[in-house]
């Protein structure tokens, strides 16, 4: 199994990211068409909704009151009927529409012309006639004040259909359908909408209309805006799944791995004291040591001093299982951090006195108190302390300092060892780990539970506790809130 996730698990998870961004790139895809497709629908009824008003605009002055005239105008129907009269310009058919009021009616005349004769192949010559009074002139100006109407009934629909887009008219001829401004024409050839051709009047008819949006991007993409944050999280979300499963899968086998070493290492920290305690009394037995007092009391103070650390060895471990368990219960009660301090380095200078280690203490010139459990306290600077001995090697120079306020108190343990390298910083509070052994020092025994143990407590305590080194040696900073009176 660990075979398979080193060699497959990583490639396989890239295969499935993979697959997962392939297939909504290719479902958003299908369905930006397919949005582009109901998007050119929605102009092209919004176009025709704003001609039939132009229509009807364009004939209203006298049929006002005509609630049947308005109906049959702004009906889809008539678009239907009055485009169709439009695109038989192609087979050379002519149409022509008037209207007139008669009493109680309206009268509605619409006829077609078409030759009877095939057409020869000159230009076309158009011959307009006015009513009375109209001349080209004011005909043309009519034309132009219904342009405007109608791009301003165009973009009134737009608006009411939620389609914002940057779009132009574009002009053709309304006998010929060629358009008027051939440039222009030819860039709308490239755009992504063009409508069909309009007329936008009934009275006269000069110009077809048509709409041209040169790019749907920008409303497709507005509409598909959920869509494209659902993707996008769902292909997070997925990310995000397989980091942390990895995370998980990582921590589990670095866990697996130190517990497996920690319990090589604890094996071997157990053995060590037994075989010392079984040597000193096989020697006390096999050379009659009641005989010599001095080595007898020798060999004892050592027994003992094995024993005392097979029984700190084993708090570890039990204290270890309580955390876990939530089996520890503080007993805080008015604890003089000072004093305690006292106390372990008494007991720490007593047992490294061989060693040539040097701790020095500077307490505060004020008492100290803090709200907490003396028994586990004693033990966070018991592990700091004996750490600092222990990897600062032979000449350790240990310096204690703690100072108060109104809302803390500070204990600060800075040793002259080889430091904590920044990458392990982090790291040397959680459970088993332990830092590399430097290459001047030999032999550091330890079970990697100390640290772990140390910030759990400090943690229950409602403190901090971090560490600070740049290069050579290490500083261990705890602050716990102040003993405050209520």
């Amino acid at each position: 199994m660990k075979w398979f996730s080193n060699r497959y698990a990583y490639p396989l998870v890239g295969l499935a990211m993979l697959a997962s961004i392939v297939l909504q790139v290719a479902w958003l895809t299908q369905l930006f068409r397919a949005q582009q497709v109901q998007v050119a629908r929605d102009l092209e009824h919004a176009i025709s909704d704003a001609t039939r008003m132009s229509d009807y605009l364009s004939v209203a002055p006298g049929h006002e009151k005509s609630e049947n005239f308005r109906t049959f105008f702004l009906s889809a129907e008539w678009l239907q009927l009055k485009q169709a009269f439009t695109s038989m310009r192609k087979r050379k058919v002519s149409s022509r529409f008037s209207s007139e009021i008669e009493n109680d009616s309206t009268i509605i005349d619409i006829s077609l012309r078409f030759p009877n004769n095939k057409l020869r192949q000159k230009k076309n010559h158009v011959v307009r006639s006015f009513n009375k009074g109209e001349t080209l002139e004011s005909v043309m100006a009519a034309d132009h004040r219904d342009l405007i109407r109608m791009d301003s009934l165009v973009k009134k629909e737009l608006l009411k259909n939620g389609l914002d887009v940057n779009g132009y008219h574009l002009l053709h001829n309304y006998d010929t359908g060629k358009p008027e401004d051939p440039q222009m024409w030819k860039r709308a050839q490239q755009a992504d909408y063009r409508s069909q051709l309009y007329a936008y009047n009934i009275n006269f008819f000069f110009h077809s209309y048509q709409y041209v949006v040169p790019s749907l991007n920008n409303v497709v993409i507005y509409r598909m805006r959920y869509y494209l944050i659902s993707s996008f999280l769902m292909l997070l979300l997925t990310g995000l799944a397989f980091y942390f499963l990895f995370r998980v899968m990582r921590s589990q086998r670095l866990y697996t791995q130190a517990r497996l070493a920690f319990t090589g290492n604890m094996t071997h920290e157990l053995k060590t004291p037994v075989a010392i305690i079984d040597a000193a009394l096989d020697a006390i037995t096999r050379y009659q040591l009641t005989h010599d007092p001095v080595k007898l009391e020798n060999y004892i103070d050592i027994s003992k001093t094995e024993l005392q650390r097979l029984n700190q060895m084993i708090d570890k471990v039990l204290n270890l299982e309580q955390l876990d368990n939530g089996g520890i219960r503080l007993q805080p009660e008015l604890y003089d951090v000072q004093q305690g301090l006292e106390s372990v380095v008494n007991a720490m200078r007593l047992r490294n006195e061989k060693q040539g280690a040097i701790i020095n203490y500077l307490p505060s010139a004020e008492p100290c108190f803090v709200d907490g459990d003396p028994v586990h306290l004693t033990n966070v600077f018991y592990n700091i302390i004996d750490n600092a001995l222990k990897y600062s090697g032979d000449n350790a120079i240990i310096t204690i300092t703690c100072n108060c306020s109104h809302q803390d108190v500070r204990i600060s343990i800075a040793d002259n060892g080889p430091g904590i390298q920044k990458i392990h910083q982090e790291r040397i509070f959680e459970r088993f780990f332990r830092v590399t052994d430097n290459p001047d020092i030999h032999n550091v025994k330890g079970s990697g539970l100390g640290l772990y143990y140390v910030r759990q407590i400090v943690n229950l305590h409602k403190g901090t506790i971090s560490v600070h080194s740049s290069g050579q040696g290490s500083t261990f900073i705890i602050d716990l809130p102040a003993y405050n009176e209520v």
